[in-house]
């Protein structure tokens, strides 16, 4: 169950990039926020990370500032890749423990060596998987934090422009 507790907290911080720190830097962007709203309900991430780009160089912020973005969602696009590789593996797992046992195998199966040294691999597995989802939950808590941070500076470079 372990696994499935990590692999839940992976989900819910990745949302919480997804939706919060990714909505509050296209309105840092855009001064119309019916449109924002649009794109948060009409848009999948990678067309909204498109959009976060486009209205970047749009709204002429600095190279620099750019070149942070692009990394950023850089960042969110192998780690939106690793959610979904997650994703497919929490349902091939729900999948194979759902199914029910074949009814004609009543009489016990002798158990071969081999068998039992599978089962140790594939036990020996979930570790690392564990400690990998781990991993991305603190890596989708970094990009939240990162991304909250340049929209930060995104909002301070265009309330400049829109004095100077």
């Amino acid at each position: 169950m372990q696994i499935k507790d990590a692999i839940g907290a992976f989900f819910v911080e990745f949302s919480r990039f997804e939706t919060q720190a990714v909505g509050m830097a296209l309105r840092s962007l855009s001064k119309d926020s019916v449109f924002v709203e649009h794109a948060e309900q009409l848009l999948d991430l990678e067309a909204r990370l498109k959009l976060l780009e486009r209205m970047a160089f749009a709204r002429g912020v600095s190279a620099g500032l750019i070149a942070e973005l692009e990394a950023c969602l850089l960042r969110a696009r192998k780690l939106r890749e690793q959610r979904d590789e997650v994703s497919r593996t929490l349902l091939t797992v729900d999948l194979e423990g759902s199914k029910s046992p074949p009814v004609a195998a009543a009489k016990p199966v002798r158990r071969r060596n081999s068998d039992f040294s599978r089962l140790a691999e594939l036990q020996g597995l979930w570790v690392p998987a564990l400690t990998r989802v781990q991993e991305y939950t603190s890596e989708a808590t970094d990009l939240r934090e990162s991304l909250n941070h340049i929209t930060d500076r995104l909002e301070r470079h265009l309330a400049a422009g829109a004095t100077a």
